[in-house]
């Protein structure tokens, strides 16, 4: 069986790494990107996920990268992983996914289209309008960036959209180690299995808006936002993930499915106003933490401040709508000076084109040598793991900001602790 992805980002690659790792003997991976064709061939890969990466190695005589649309004629399915970004007025810009769909016409007279892409609702019905010998699945991704291949390969769920039984049948039998290990299938309409996909997102969306939010309200009420947390997702009802206080959510994807959502709902004439509010308190959560900070000090030109964590998300490279940028911004204007690290270096690559005028530096212990206050940004284990003895040494000041509530707020002996939805604490010994 010839089967196709089109679009190498991590969603293509972590189907492409699925698919070779389960059975299929060659599967074309393709991109219209020569260099990074290039790349891949030589087994440089993108992303900081060493699990991904691991297969990619393991099983590179199995993949064939290619920019050539010579090579996928006639497939037996084209897998669509390519970007939905959205436009200024927050509708998706699916020119990359039209461009596909063009390049398959060229090759191929009639086949499957299995759409991983996150699409608008009513894509996939535009494509059987326009497409005639095809058939189109909806079959959305939920992977989360820093573990896509984990999520690919054992995924809490399967949900599949399309017209025929054969269809269903198909990505049941492609998808035979998940059908063995029990994971559930769900089959519905396309326009149900594009919503599912919003839908999920702007859910989990919500409850971390929610928390932040509580933990505003925590803070003024005497209360501590993580015994909160703690004890709410005891009850299975509501679970634990994604309700822990924080900066807010940044990457790819919760920004740009809300604003796409609420797009969709506009068109219908309907106002989504749990989505509305979620994207509100996130936009604002980053502003309440810098208040925090101003508080502290009302005077912050001058300040020496080191962001530890650049990247929208520990484990990652990936700088999309990263809380580290408008953090940044915030302490430029009122004339701080900022140093900064991340262990990723595409993370430091990326931040510094955004900000050049801000130090980088490649260990975290060097950030830190003079600074008055250390802003911590992501939950980077090594930030977790700081030594109080290298902050006292390297620190002028003796202030913490954890915008992540990496520690318990009695943790540090020798410093002002600050952080998110709980009391700030002053040192032990001074």
């Amino acid at each position: 069986m010839k089967l196709v992805i089109i679009g190498l980002g991590y969603v293509g690659l972590a189907n492409v790494a699925y698919l070779v790792s389960h059975g299929q003997k060659c599967v074309v991976a393709f991109d219209c990107d020569e260099a990074k064709i290039s790349s891949l061939k030589a087994n440089h890969f993108p992303f900081k996920e060493p699990a991904l990466n691991d297969v990619l190695r393991k099983e590179c005589k199995k993949v064939v990268y290619t920019s050539d649309a010579k090579d996928i004629t006639d497939a037996d399915a084209y897998f669509l992983a390519v970007g939905t970004p959205n436009k200024e007025d927050g509708t998706a810009d699916l020119s990359f996914l039209n461009n596909a769909v063009d390049t398959i016409e060229k090759v191929s007279k009639g086949s499957r289209i299995v759409i991983r892409s996150t699409v608008p609702v009513g894509t996939a019905k535009k494509l059987k309008d326009r497409l005639s010998g095809f058939s189109i699945i909806s079959m959305p991704e939920f992977l989360a960036e820093g573990r896509s291949y984990e999520d690919e390969s054992s995924p809490y769920r399967i949900v599949v959209g399309a017209e025929a039984s054969a269809d269903f049948e198909f990505v049941r039998n492609l998808r035979k180690n998940d059908v063995n290990n029990g994971v559930p299938f769900y089959y519905m309409s396309n326009e149900s299995a594009e919503l599912t996909k919003y839908a999920s997102n702007i859910f989990l969306s919500m409850k971390i808006s929610y928390v932040n939010e509580m933990a505003r309200l925590a803070e003024a009420l005497g209360a501590d936002i993580t015994d909160v947390a703690l004890a709410m997702g005891a009850d299975p009802r509501i679970g634990h993930a994604m309700l822990k206080a924080g900066l807010g959510y940044g990457g790819s994807c919760f920004p740009k499915d809300g604003m796409a959502l609420l797009e969709t709902a506009s068109k219908e004439n309907l106002s989504l106003l749990l989505p509305q509010a979620a994207a509100a308190i996130n936009v604002s959560q980053p502003l309440y933490f810098f208040k925090k900070i101003e508080k502290r000090f009302p005077t912050l030109s001058g300040v020496k401040i080191a962001l530890l964590g650049l990247a929208y998300k520990a484990g990652t490279s990936d700088l999309r709508n990263a809380l580290s940028l408008v953090l940044a911004k915030l302490f430029l204007a009122k004339g701080a000076a900022l140093s900064a690290y991340d262990p990723s270096e595409g993370a430091r690559k990326a931040f510094a084109q955004a900000y050049p005028s801000i130090q980088l530096f490649a260990n975290k212990d060097d950030a830190l040598k003079g600074a008055d206050a250390l802003v911590i940004v992501t939950e980077e284990g090594e930030f977790a793991q700081l030594d109080e003895t290298t902050l006292l040494k390297e620190m002028n000041g003796r202030v913490i900001f954890d915008g992540r509530n990496l520690y318990l707020p009695r943790h540090f002996h020798y410093f002002e602790y600050i952080s998110i939805g709980r009391a700030p604490t002053k040192p032990d010994i001074e």
